[in-house]
């Protein structure tokens, strides 16, 4: 397909254009508004050689432990643990579930003996709850008596959602719409050339030669006879 012909096939189905951009906004409109805001807290703890350590062979030892990743997803892993989720609950009165619905995750950033708590809630206060929790039993935890873990960073109730994101979620949308619409209008395109095909089966896309007159095709044509002759 040239581009001429494309460009002619997209003005000729314009509508179909507007009609799926429409569609798509429209419903993500409406699934933005119906949805309820979402939020992200988080808690910052950071790993250490824990404060009874008296021998400097068990300090340099611990903080030896510290570098090595393992150790340190080990107990990000716990804060996660279905254990956790049942201790949280108990402490603040809540059901597992309620616990369960927090999405608790952990980060481990890289290079770095911090763990990132987080969680998420409809009501940001709670989210900001769970989190606090989360690492103040992180903190109670007997890691083998050498490593400690110390709060550095509470989670406040956060101001603003994490989701949904009107802006980027109906801009995608009228993206999603516009190709949508194009690739409608590029169906009908081929569905009309199939179907004048099927109806016209010897048509080959040349126009036809007019048919010679009964006259004409008894009477031969005449000779040219040059002028020498």
């Amino acid at each position: 397909m040239s581009l001429s012909t494309f460009v002619r096939v997209l003005l000729r189905n314009w509508w179909l254009i507007v009609l799926a951009t429409a569609l798509t906004v429209g419903s993500t409109a409406v699934f933005v508004l119906v949805q309820k805001p979402m939020y992200e807290a988080a808690t910052t703890v950071e790993l250490k050689p824990s404060a009874v350590l008296e021998d400097p062979n068990q300090i340099l030892n611990t903080i030896n432990a510290l570098t090595r990743r393992n150790v340190i997803n080990t107990i990000a892993r716990k804060a996660t643990s279905m254990s956790m989720h049942e201790e949280v609950a108990q402490t603040l009165g809540v059901p597992v579930s309620a616990i369960l619905s927090a999405q608790i995750r952990t980060i481990t950033p890289p290079e770095t003996n911090l763990i990132e708590v987080r969680a998420r809630s409809t009501d940001p206060v709670f989210a900001a709850t769970v989190a606090n929790t989360v690492a103040q039993n992180m903190v109670g935890q007997d890691y083998e008596k050498v490593i400690a873990v110390e709060v550095i960073d509470p989670a406040i109730p956060p101001t603003s959602p994490i989701a949904p994101q009107p802006l980027r979620l109906l801009t995608l949308s009228l993206v999603f719409g516009v190709i949508l619409g194009v690739a409608f209008a590029l169906l009908e395109h081929f569905l009309k050339g199939l179907r004048v095909a099927v109806e016209n089966p010897g048509f080959d896309g040349i126009t036809p030669q007019p048919a010679l007159s009964a006259v004409e095709s008894i009477v031969p044509a005449s000779p040219v006879v040059s002028k020498e002759e």
